[in-house]
Formats: structure tokens, sequence, C-alpha cells
């Protein structure tokens, strides 16, 4: 949010320290500081305000109230709201229809308004902050909103036929060859379904609403400079509703953000109060009505009671208890001490105050956790296993042991069982259902790998949840894939063991219906079917969860053991070329010694290297190497690489061998 220097010095009778003071404050006790924007005669913060605290702190106020706990000799002066002495006005009508969606309305007229154009001190001000002055009624209601945050929206009273009512838009009630269709004051147009909570009259061209509560006014009872009658309106609307109603229609304002934050119940009055003292003092000879109201607007006090002791454990520094008090006094927090306990009265406007741990929150951040120091707390209870993880993770290690490598794939697919409601990307709407179609995936791609890996197969395994049947339960997928195959081997045998291993491992009793050659089969566990075995060549996955549910505890987490820590480097992002290399040397001549010509002339663009054939011809043996070049700079050139392969072969050839 941005915030002014000007206008927070408003509710300072002392002159407040410099932005860059201000900053630091507000950063290390309570929100970040994102920047400062220098201006001709003022400093503007960015303040990154939370959602815990959003309820108070998208305002003026709000941080002005934050700063004065952490300036020593300010005094904070809440924002005036006189009461209204109402004139001869005919009083407003409103009424609630939709009851969980608003608990409380209130409204009035004001008449015979003569100003149009917003004073300076009010465009400057909306100006500082990033604001478009639009016209004097719409300036003031975003004015109120900024300096102690609560919404508010200005109707033209000329357009508005009858009562005003809080309630669901409703399908289909036009009048024949009218479109159901709002308006918003942008000129969008949008259809509003029954869940999408509406501020109407009792127009029947105006059956779909006069604004979107709590979001967006609409066009009909638009305010410009002409305006002379006006109804103003602030309320307090369900933050559930209102954030589901924005999300739905894809309409994100400063109202709706604060709406949505669950601002203060009782700021909708005082909103009111605040508007008509400012406008009276621009124009002093409007009519003002008296403030109609509708719902239940009763404060319900809340108590928490926290020992002293509590707190100082928590926190792991020994505070006084007046300490602590003056801690929450300092945070305009109500609290005082009974008997043993130190008891705090939430005022309205903290939401985020319920639980005795937000009271050791408030005491830490005010006292200044700098002046904490940190030390490791005692640990006197022995801590339990999780015994889910445990299993994972000496599933992992084991497969890890066989030469397995783990793989994440994503969450999100182009297929399943549950769609979400507002995908990222289009080949990513659904939860999936199995890890398989990614293995299968993942092993093509690492395929292409092999040479620069070095590997003649490629071994894969992945540990995560899939949404299938109604269910979300953590998978495993095993899945092996052959460069070359050799001679008598299969992939679908190579699964097959490594699945009759891991149970064996876990010591898990699976009962397996095979096929007629014994590679694959469904796997089943008391009854119940948990995965299958190669349905896809190479691929095997199961129910992780059900094949460890009824396995013992782990007593501690040590019995699971622990791989050995490896080091690892980042991959090139260019292509790799692999070029093979084959000589005939003498029997007497060792592989050992032609890889050291071989490194010596292939300079540091050879990533690789392997002997990958060998065979003997009457008085010669023949030594294949395989050769992978690669750089972490550039996409290499054949010419570059033919250079270098044909720098080796001359070294070779020097050395007497014969270069096939």
């Amino acid at each position: 949010m941005k915030i002014s220097h000007k206008w927070l010095q408003t509710f300072f009778k002392k002159p407040l320290p410099e932005s860059e003071k201000i900053a630091e404050l507000l950063t290390f006790h309570i929100f970040e500081v994102e920047g400062i924007e220098k201006k001709t005669d003022d400093d503007v913060l960015d303040v990154k305000v939370l959602p815990d605290r959003a309820c108070y702190c998208l305002s003026h106020e709000g941080i002005a109230r934050e700063l004065s706990a952490l300036i020593s000799d300010n005094t904070f002066v809440p924002r005036e709201a006189p009461e209204i002495e109402p004139d001869d006005v005919p009083e407003l009508s409103v009424s609630i229809e939709a009851k969980d969606a608003c608990d409380k309305y209130l409204g009035l007229r004001i008449l015979d308004i003569s100003v149009d154009e917003s004073p300076d001190w009010l465009v400057k001000k909306l100006e500082a902050v990033g604001q478009r002055p639009i016209n004097f009624l719409v300036d003031l209601s975003n004015f109120v909103m900024l300096d102690i945050g609560e919404p508010m929206h200005v109707f033209d009273a000329e357009k508005v036929e009858g009562g005003i009512t809080v309630r669901y838009a409703k399908e289909g009630d036009l009048p024949a060859g009218r479109q159901g269709k709002f308006t918003t004051l942008d000129g969008k147009e949008m259809e509003l379904d029954p869940t999408i909570t509406v501020i109407a009259d009792q127009s029947l061209s105006a059956r779909q609403g006069l604004a979107v509560a709590g979001i967006k006014g609409g066009k009909k009872a638009e305010t410009d400079k002409f305006s002379k009658h006006i109804i103003v309106e602030a309320a307090h609307f369900n933050p559930t509703i209102i954030r589901k109603a924005s999300a739905k229609l894809d309409i994100k304002t400063d109202s709706s953000k604060r709406f949505e934050n669950d601002v203060d119940i009782m700021l909708p009055e005082r909103a009111l109060r605040h508007f008509v003292s400012l406008l009276k003092k621009e124009d002093s000879d409007a009519l003002v009505g008296k403030i109609a109201m509708a719902g239940d607007w009763k404060h319900k006090e809340g108590k928490i009671e926290v020992k002293p002791k509590f707190i100082a454990e928590k926190l792991g520094k020994d505070i006084s208890p007046d300490e602590m008090l003056d801690c929450l006094v300092r945070g305009s927090i109500r609290a005082r001490h009974e008997g043993e306990a130190l008891v705090v009265y939430p005022e309205s406007y903290r939401k985020d105050l319920n639980i005795p741990e937000d009271i050791v929150d408030e005491v830490g951040r005010l006292y200044g956790y700098e002046n904490i120091r940190a030390k490791l707390p005692k640990i006197d209870t022995e801590i339990e296993t999780n015994n889910a993880l445990s299993w994972t993770n000496k599933t992992r290690n084991f497969l890890v042991s066989r030469g397995y490598s783990e793989i994440s794939t994503y969450t999100l697919c182009n297929k399943g069982e549950i769609e979400i409601a507002n995908p990222l990307a289009a080949d990513k709407r659904f939860y999936r259902d199995n890890l398989t179609d990614a293995m299968e995936e993942k092993l093509k791609e690492n395929l292409y790998y092999a040479d620069l890996l070095g590997l003649s197969k490629i071994k894969l395994f992945e540990l995560g949840h899939v949404y299938k049947d109604g269910r979300e339960y953590m998978a495993l997928s095993i899945g092996v894939a052959y460069k070359k195959a050799g001679k008598g081997e299969r992939i679908n045998d190579e699964i097959k063991i490594i699945r009759d291993e891991l149970f064996a491992e876990l010591g898990s009793k699976t009962t397996i219906l095979c096929t007629i050659d014994d590679s694959g089969g469904i796997i089943s566990k008391n009854g119940k079917t948990i995965g299958a075995t190669n349905s896809r060549d190479g691929i095997l996955e199961l129910d992780f969860d059900s094949l460890i549910a009824d396995l013992p505890k782990f007593k501690t987490d040590m019995d699971v053991g622990v791989s050995a820590p490896k080091k690892y480097a980042p991959m090139s992002p260019y292509p790799f070329i692999v070029r093979d290399v084959a000589v005939f040397v003498s029997p007497q001549v060792r592989p050992a010694e032609i890889l050291v010509v071989i490194e010596r002339n292939a300079g540091e663009l050879m990533v690789r290297h392997e002997l990958f054939d060998t065979f003997k011809k009457e008085d010669k043996v023949s030594y294949a190497y395989r050769l992978v070049f690669q750089s972490y700079e550039k996409t290499l050139t054949d010419d570059e690489v033919n250079k270098i392969v044909e720098k080796i072969w001359d070294a070779l050839k020097g050395k007497g061998w014969e270069v096939r």
C-alpha cells in the first residue's frame, strides 16, 4: 500500500522521523517497506501489508497506529468523526435480504451540493499515493477509504428509485426485451448469477443492481460533476462471499481488497460521519439526512487470558509483566493485570488477536526481537517418528542404492478425474491420477542424455501424490529404459526383480497375479489391488500408502539409514556432440595408455569418455571409445569438434597406432 509521509503526519502532534527511519521501524517490527518514492514535497512509502493485519492496516490510520507504538514521545490522534446533526431531508430506506452476505448496511442522503471540483488538498493527497482524481464526491469517498480503511460508494440520488436493499442478483428478473447484464462504472458488461451480492433499488430497469456489493459500482447511478443530490453508503460484508464474487467476476478493486480482509464492523458509521464532516467543510450549505441503518452492528467483545510466564517462555526472554503490559498499551491494545494473568480485550478492528500465542507475537515484536538473544529451546520429550515419512525415506534410500534416480514431475496435467477451477495453463487443468504417464515421458527424455551421462540404461523412480477414485494418496512409480539392450536383457525382467527386492526390503506381504512369462502382474494386498507391474513396458506403479499401511513403526529416524553425501554439478544448457574413436594397438598396450593420449589432446570440452567395445584381430587389439563434447558457454559446432577429434587422431597415429 502507498503511504504518504505528509498524510501520516496528520495523525501525530509531534514531527515524525524521516521516511528512512520510519521504513526501518516498520520493516523490523511489522511490515516490509519495499521502497520509498521521493516526490517534490512528500515521500511515499510502499508498505507490504500482510493478510493477517490487512483487516486494520490498509489505511493511513492503521499504519499510523502501528507507528505510534514504535516511536517514543509521539502522541497518536485517531481521525475525528463528529456526530451528524441531520437537516430536514427525507430519510433513506435501507434493508438487507442477503443476511449471510451483509450484516451491516448504512446510508444517508445529502442534498443541494454545490461543489463539483475537488479542492487542491484533496487532489494532492490522492495523487501522492497514485490515485487518479475523478470528481469531488468520488474523490472524497476514496480519501476516507485510504484515510481510515472503510470503502464507501456514492450514488446519484436522482438516478435511484425508492429504497435500497442488499440482495443476491436474480436470473431472468428483467422485463421482456431487456438484457440481463450489469454495466460497471468503467463500461464493462457482465452477467451476474445468484451467488453475487448486489446493491439494488426498486426500479425494474435496475433489477440487477446499482452496484456489485463491496466490489464495483454500476453505471446507472454514477455520479458526475453535475450531481447535486447523492446517497452515500458504507457497509460490512462477508469477506468470503466478497472474495469468491471478486474471483468469479475477475474484478479486483481497492474496495474488494479491504472487504476480503474483513474490515472493522464498527467502521461504516464512523466513515459516514467522517465523509460528511469533510464535505461540510467544503460545502457548508449542503443538507445532510439522518443515517439509515440495517442489520446487526453490535460488536461482541472478546477476551484473551495469558500468563506472563507463558509469554516469557515462548519468547525465551525474562520480560516483566509490567513491561509486557506497556508493550500492549503502546500498541493500542486494551489490556490489564487480573490476578496472575494478563487479560487482553481486543478492539473490533484487531481480527488477528484470537489466542494466547497472538499476544506473545504482539509483545515480542513491540518489545523488539532484536532485544531477544537467540538460544536453542530445551527438548524434554521424545520426538515421535513420522512412520509414513520414515518408510518413504527408506524406500528412497533403497532404490538409490540400486542405481535409481528420483524425479519429481508436475502434479497438474492435461487429464484426470478432478478439474481445477482456475488453471494456470491449458495443459495443467487436472490433478494427475497416475505417475505412469509422466514416468514414460521422462524415460524417453533421459535416454537422449544417456551418452552424456555415460549410462547404458535409465533407471528412475518417483514418489508423489495422485488423485484417483475419489481419494488422494502417495504413489510410487519405478521405470527402466535401455539405450540398447544387452544379450538376454529385458526391461520387464528388471522391473520384476526390483519389485520383488523392494517388497522383501520393506517386509510387505503382497500377492501378485502374474502374466504367462512372470514379467508383469497385478499387485494386491489384503485383497485390495494396489498396483501393476509392466502394464506398460518397464514401468511399475503402486499405491504406496496402502503398501506401508500395516508396516511396523520405526523407533527413531536413524533406523531408516542415511545415504552418503554426494556432490552435484549443474548440467550445461547447451547441446552435446558424440564422436567415436577406435584404434588398433598391440596386445601389450593397455587401454589406460590410450586414454591418457585422448584426454591430453581433447581439452576441456570433452566432458565424458567411455570404452564401449573391444575385440582382437590376429596380432592386434581394437579399443573403441565414445567421447562426449559439450560447452557451458555456447552451442558447439561440428567443425569445432571435428578439429579436436583430428588432433586426437594425429596424436594416436604419432604413437604408431592404427586409427580405424
